[in-house]
């Protein structure tokens, strides 16, 4: 893809329900701007038309292409700041067995999803609605 189609793309997606269209790698990939709280809106990620959540949940090839990736631990900042004055072995540890990654199908920015995009695909096309 050409920096204008990218720029085409980020324009596009801006508006609200945004809609752009991309063959990447053989998928038909759908990037939609979906309301996800009455003042936030993501760029939601849809797969031949549709996404099953067992793609966020499994690893799988369509969650390592196109799905976001999130950390979350379950110590609070007093019980990360009590840590501190472990060993760092220990401590690292502990952050490792007390962390948790999922994946999400949307994407809160343009530019983290574009980047993802590019670093784990390696045939990205963009459909113009005049294409069709």
């Amino acid at each position: 893809m050409t920096k204008e189609d990218w720029e085409y793309a980020e324009k596009e997606l801006s508006s609200i329900f945004g809609r752009v269209e991309f063959i990447i790698d053989g998928y038909n990939v759908a990037v939609c701007c979906k309301p996800e709280t009455p003042r936030h809106y993501v760029l939601m990620v849809y797969i031949d038309g549709i996404f099953e959540w067992k793609w966020a949940t499994d690893d799988c090839d369509i969650r390592r292409r196109f799905c976001s990736r999130h950390t979350k631990c379950y110590l609070d900042q007093k019980q990360r700041n009590r840590l501190k004055r472990e060993r760092k072995a220990f401590r690292e540890e502990v952050k490792k067995m007390m962390t948790f990654e999922y994946f999400l199908p949307y994407w809160n920015s343009f530019r983290m999803m574009k980047a993802h995009f590019i670093k784990n695909n390696t045939s990205i096309e963009l459909v113009k609605k005049e294409d069709k």
